[in-house]
Order: C-alpha cells, then sequence, then structure tokens
C-alpha cells in the first residue's frame, strides 16, 4: 500500500512537471571542480524521482532482510504453539479414553511450546497418577507452578484432589492447610478440608470450618447445622474412648440444649457419665429425654443401671411399656428391674414376652438367672440352652 502510494506521488510529480516544462523550461547546473552537468529541468525532476523511488526501495529491502530472521522466527513459533494446542486437544481427549501413557506422552511433548503450559501439566499429572507414578505427578505439578505465575491456588487444589484419590490423606491434609493460609476465604478449598477432616476423624477441626463454609453459602444452614451435630458427637465418643472427661464435658456444654436432646448426642455422654461412676446423673438425663422422645439404646442402658432408686425405676419404665407394649428391648429393660426388685414373677414373664418378641442370647440369660432365683434349676438349664443355641447360629443376630 505504502509503495502504491509512493508510486502515485511520484506520477503526480512527474506530471506537474512536464506541466510546468510548456511553460518554462528552464534547465539544471551541476558543477564540481573540473566537473559539470547541464540538463533540462524536466530530465532532472525525472531522474531525481527515480533516485528517490530507487532509494526507498533499497532501503525497504533492506530493513526487510534485517526483519526475516525475526519472521521465520515468529512464524515457527506460531506454528509450534499450533501444534501445542492441537496437542492439548488430543491429549486430553486420550486422557477421558483411559489411554493414560500416550495422553502423558503427548501432553508433556509439547507443553514447553504451549501457551497455556498449566493445562498440558495438569493434565499430565493425572495422567501420571492414573498409571500409579506419584514422583512423576509431582514433577508435572511443579512444572506446572514453576511455568504459570499466580496460578498457586489451581495447582495447589488438583494436588490435593490427587493426593487424597491416591489415598495420600496427611499429604493431602499439609496442601489443604497451606493453601487455606494462601487463601483463607477459598469455598473450594474449604469444602475439601472439611470433607477430609470429617473422614480422618477430626471433628473439632470440622468445626472450625464450619462457619467459613456457611459465610460463602457453600452448605445450607441444614447441613452446616447437621455436620455441627456430627462432628460434637464424634468429638463425645473420642473423649468417651480416652476417657478425657473434661473435653466431653466441655463439648456438651458448647453444643445447643437441641442438640442435648438426640440419640446421637445423648448415648455417648450418659455413657461418659456411667464411667465416671455418675449413674443417677445418667439415669436423670434418659428420663428427661424420655419424656418426649425414644430411644432403644437409651432404654437399654437405663436397664441395666445399678445405682438410684431401683423402684422408681420400674415403674417409669413400666409406664413407657404403655406405650410401647411390644418393644422386645424394652420388655428386657422392664424385666431386669423387676429382677433388681426381687420381683421374680413379674421379671419373668416380662423376659418371656421379650423372647416372643424378638429373641436375644442376653435376654435368654437374665431369664436363666430369674429362674435360678427362684429355683428353677431345670428351667434354668433349658434356658441357657435356648440362649447358647440362639447364639451359636449363624444366622441369629444377637
Amino acid at each position: 500500500m505504502k509503495m502504491l502510494i509512493i508510486i502515485a506521488l511520484a506520477l503526480a510529480l512527474g506530471v506537474a512537471a512536464i506541466w510546468a516544462a510548456d511553460f518554462e523550461p528552464g534547465f539544471v547546473l551541476l558543477q564540481y571542480g573540473q566537473w559539470s552537468l547541464e540538463t533540462s529541468l524536466v530530465v532532472f525532476t525525472a531522474i531525481y524521482v527515480i533516485l528517490v523511488v530507487a532509494g526507498y526501495l533499497a532501503l525497504r529491502s533492506l530493513i526487510l532482510l534485517r526483519q526475516t530472521p525475526k519472521r521465520i522466527s515468529a512464524w515457527k513459533t506460531t506454528q509450534r504453539q499450533k501444534r501445542a494446542n492441537r496437542a492439548l486437544t488430543r491429549g486430553l481427549i486420550t486422557l477421558e479414553e483411559g489411554r493414560w501413557t500416550e495422553a502423558e506422552r503427548t501432553l508433556v511433548r509439547h507443553a514447553t511450546h504451549s501457551e497455556t503450559p498449566l493445562l498440558h501439566y495438569l493434565a499430565a499429572a493425572r495422567a501420571a497418577q492414573k498409571q500409579q507414578a506419584p514422583e512423576r505427578r509431582d514433577n508435572y505439578l511443579r512444572l506446572a507452578h514453576e511455568t504459570t505465575e499466580g496460578a498457586d491456588i489451581a495447582v495447589g487444589v488438583v494436588q490435593a484432589e490427587l493426593q487424597l484419590s491416591a489415598g495420600q490423606k496427611e499429604q493431602a491434609l499439609a496442601t489443604l492447610q497451606h493453601l487455606r493460609e494462601v487463601a483463607p476465604k477459598h469455598p473450594y478449598v474449604l469444602q475439601l478440608l472439611q470433607s477430609l477432616y470429617q473422614d480422618m476423624e477430626q471433628w473439632q477441626e470440622v468445626q472450625s470450618v464450619l462457619p467459613d463454609l456457611r459465610k460463602r453459602h457453600v452448605l445450607e444452614r441444614k447441613e452446616v447445622a447437621s455436620l455441627d451435630q456430627e462432628a460434637a458427637v464424634g468429638q463425645l465418643e473420642t473423649a468417651l474412648v480416652k476417657q478425657d472427661w473434661q473435653r466431653m464435658s466441655e463439648v456438651w456444654e458448647k453444643s445447643s440444649s437441641k442438640s442435648r436432646q438426640t440419640e446421637a448426642m445423648l448415648v455417648p455422654y450418659v455413657n461418659g457419665l456411667i464411667e465416671q461412676q455418675q449413674e443417677e446423673q445418667a439415669i436423670a438425663q434418659i428420663e428427661q429425654y424420655m419424656r418426649h422422645n425414644w430411644s432403644e439404646k437409651l432404654v437399654y442402658i437405663y436397664g441395666v443401671l445399678t445405682q438410684g432408686d431401683v423402684l422408681a425405676r420400674l415403674a417409669t419404665a413400666e409406664k413407657w411399656l404403655k406405650a410401647y407394649p411390644d418393644n422386645a428391648c424394652l420388655l428386657l429393660t422392664v424385666g431386669r428391674l423387676a429382677a433388681a426388685n426381687e420381683l421374680w414373677t413379674k421379671a419373668e414373664e416380662y423376659l418371656q414376652q421379650s423372647i416372643r418378641l424378638g429373641a436375644k442370647g442376653e435376654t435368654y440369660q437374665v431369664l436363666a438367672e430369674v429362674q435360678l432365683a427362684q429355683d428353677k434349676k431345670e428351667a434354668a438349664a433349658d434356658t441357657y440352652k435356648q440362649g447358647l443355641l440362639l447364639m451359636l447360629s449363624p444366622r441369629t443376630t444377637v
């Protein structure tokens, strides 16, 4: 385009010079030392224009010649990038098809020439993971981090996901905790942490991320409340196993009154009270819960406790029996409490009814003890035998 403009201008000047020559041809004299040149103005103008054009063309050619290596290099770079983009597409397709080795080779071969080496190395890391090659996987993740500035979170998240899928929970935990330090409000990092803490039964840590999950709208309010209670139950059970009564008390006190009146929370707490020889407090907790709720687990515990007013507890359990007359577990508890009050006949009736509704080896044992207390040795021996046969039966869950 520039060349056409220059030629047009030169022609215009030539025409203008010829037109001017019709009025006054004129002449031009050039002299240097003993050397001189005289010519008409028109010829001089034409020669001048030709020299200018020739000079421009020569200069332009020189510039193009000097730029040729750069242009060739840029063209080669563009071609390599195009090949890298095609290789990325082909590698991702191959990866999804399950051809891990081929996918890894394709992705890595063209990564250095790609405009997005991050995508190449992350996909190659996944391919290496599928081949159970953690060293190559970690190397690709390192290269992804080094080749792309500002991709720390993306690389870290992929690394944590791959570590989790490989069962490397401790390594994944370290990765996610580092990511939380770098990006404390990142929703997906928080979600992965919560899931991992839950899987590792680190219940106190689960509760520590729940407020952020709620604020970032990662989980619904109901889900947060459910997880919070699950974490509290987990902490109570852990404290029970470790006999860490102070921790158990702290968790119980921090929990809401609504959470305390759930079977999941109450069972480990009541067992903890029993372990601490605080049976009367455990009895009170069970009775308070049973006024408005039902729990076979707590009913069973209620029957094996020995402290407190056993006769009053028998009366309480018999009230529950009016609402649940056909519950085998409740009948076992009532039978035990009747036996604890030496009401043998009543105890035997309750226990036999419990066996009819749902036979258990434990119920047979308690019944046999009641029969022995009444000096019914033959009946007790037969009851022991039936209980033993039941417990040895592979089809029966005792």
